[in-house]
């Protein structure tokens, strides 16, 4: 390898490196200002062009509809979360959206917010994605407690891991619930401690179910 080559290579890496520092920088600043509760501020941040270029639309509409929900703002908050619902990102980033969202919308039992989510998920045609959606809206929204055995098959497949696992033994654990089989709906739920992100969605709710079932 001579000379030029290792100065060219050096200089691009140089360059990565800065733009990984200016995109880690913008981030921050970005993190810091919704943190400040300056909402106003973190808006004017996150549509700017150079912040959209640098984090990507789909990280700064994130921001954007954090804020709005923060500030209490949901007509705003209604329509950031429609455009991102029809927004044309990345598969992966769009269902990680939908996912969290719709689960969100979920333990909170708002139905027209989980209807208008569980919408757009079956428009993905990816029906391993959809099946464990509707049997959790199945569960919490309408309280079903005749799918555990689905439930179990889904697990078995070998289909699901990480969060989508862990809802599937929370869906179990709250048929276990309706049920009135509070043992195993405690195992459930103990099981679900090892499949979520100790701050996942489910986890305040998972502790809470725990404790109380452990006190019976």
């Amino acid at each position: 390898m001579n000379t030029i080559t290792i100065t060219v290579i050096f200089i691009l890496l140089l360059g990565y490196l800065g733009l990984l520092g200016i995109k880690r920088f913008t981030l921050n600043n970005v993190i810091q200002t919704l943190k400040k509760g300056d909402i106003e501020t973190t808006l004017k941040l996150v549509d700017m062009g150079n912040t959209r270029k640098l984090l990507g639309d789909y990280t700064c509409d994130l921001y954007k509809i954090r804020c709005f929900y923060l500030a209490k703002d949901y007509d705003n908050f209604k329509h950031q979360m429609q455009a991102m619902i029809n927004g044309n990102y990345d598969m992966d980033k769009k269902k990680s959206f939908l996912e969290q969202y719709f689960h969100t919308f979920l333990l909170k039992g708002n139905r027209e917010y989980a209807d208008l989510f569980l919408k757009a998920i079956r428009d993905t045609n990816d029906e391993v994605f959809i099946h464990y959606n509707e049997c959790s809206y199945e569960v919490i929204l309408n309280k079903r407690s005749d799918l555990i055995k689905e439930l179990n098959d889904m697990i078995d497949s070998k289909k699901y891991y990480g969060f989508p696992l862990g809802v599937i033994v929370y869906m179990i654990a709250m048929q276990y619930l309706y049920l009135d089989k509070p043992g195993e709906a405690l195992i459930h739920f103990q099981t679900t401690t090892g499949c979520f992100q100790p701050k996942a969605l489910y986890m305040d709710s998972v502790r809470k179910y725990i404790k109380e079932l452990e006190q019976k």
